[in-house]
């Protein structure tokens, strides 16, 4: 097929009903995806600023277009992802989101490009509140100084995958990750991570580590995630642990647990719970917090959910975490030592 016709097939896909969603293209298909995640919100900073109330959060929307294209006996596999922020129209980069180009075979997968870091990807499989205002990134990967640093999605990574029914594992080597690009990309920064996830009946397991050289908020210094889950007739239940340990800055020498719950009260309905708890960081006093999440989802179809979520942080006399702080597309913050809060209704539309 030549590029003409490629182009004409492309523009077909674009025209046509959201039902018809990919085209052929050499054989193999194009697809594209995306996510509109839209919420209405009541926010309160616990007198931190003057703004609290209503707003209207995009959170984490995006449009994307995958595929794969044979090439040698293996496949060529390529994502471009972007964020649509349907809430104020602002622009960002093309390609903002996981985007990469790679190879895939027998062997596994191997991509370059920009992408989430597997010890971030533990902890989202984990979390049951994904960008709404009960996500788990204001407590997990958070500091009490600066707020959620270490859930990355790191630019100039070579990453390996492997997965099959039961496990997936994900091995990423990036330098630069934090850097604009432009030059040569900076080898004195970089970022080692290594990710698995696992099946085994009805219990999930995660296991992360990653090290970092001149991370932006962290220094040196490392970081691992262990998470457990369980599922059952009617929910799951889930745990999880983390512990950053900076060479050098107190703020990122402490751990975090949390237990998560989600039980089903209907046909597509279901109530969910998450508690997060951060301890003090080392040689510290008063810099924990908490965050409570509650929440009823309903699916009203495969594609479409509606639900109504809260959360709230209480710190400590020296904390300042946030209740809002990561995928959510509005943050919540508050004073030192303050409980800002959020509630939301909102809906999620996958196609």
């Amino acid at each position: 097929m030549n590029k003409k016709l490629i182009s004409l097939a492309v523009s077909a896909a674009l025209l046509s009903p959201i039902s018809a969603q990919a085209v052929q293209v050499v054989g193999e298909k194009l697809e594209i995806y995306g996510k509109v995640h839209l919420s209405a919100d009541s926010s309160d900073t616990d007198g931190a600023t003057t703004t609290d109330g209503f707003s209207v959060s995009s959170n984490s929307s995006r449009v994307g277009v995958k595929g794969q294209l044979p090439a040698g006996g293996v496949k060529f596999v390529y994502q471009f992802e972007q964020e649509v922020r349907f809430d104020d129209s602002s622009a960002g980069n093309f390609a903002n989101r996981n985007s990469y180009g790679g190879l895939k075979g027998d062997f596994g997968k191997i991509i370059l490009g920009v992408y989430d870091t597997p010890f971030k990807t533990v902890g989202s499989k984990w979390g049951i509140f994904g960008d709404t205002v009960g996500e788990r990134r204001a407590i997990l990967g958070a500091g009490y100084i600066n707020g959620n640093q270490l859930n990355e999605r790191v630019k100039n990574s070579v990453m390996y995958e492997y997965k099959n029914d039961a496990i997936k594992f994900q091995a990423q080597y990036a330098v630069d990750p934090e850097g604009s690009g432009g030059s040569v990309d900076n080898n004195d920064n970089k970022v080692t991570s290594v990710g698995l996830l696992g099946k085994f009946g009805g219990f999930r397991l995660g296991a992360a580590y990653e090290t970092w050289d001149n991370h932006s908020a962290i220094a040196n210094g490392d970081a691992k995630r262990l998470s457990l889950g369980y599922k059952f007739g009617f929910g799951t239940i889930g745990a999880i642990w983390e512990n950053i340990d900076s060479d050098t800055v107190a703020q990122w020498q402490r751990d975090v647990i949390g237990l998560n719950a989600k039980f089903k009260v209907g046909k597509g309905s279901d109530i969910r719970v998450q508690y997060l708890e951060a301890d003090d960081a080392e040689g510290t006093t008063a810099t924990g917090a908490s965050k409570i999440s509650v929440g009823y989802f309903r699916s009203l179809d495969k594609n479409l959910k509606v639900y109504a979520a809260y959360g709230s942080t209480d710190n400590d006399a020296n904390a300042d975490f946030k209740a809002v702080d990561g995928g959510h597309g509005d943050e919540v913050g508050g004073p030192t030592g303050g409980n800002p809060s959020s509630v939301s209704v909102g809906f999620e539309y996958k196609f």
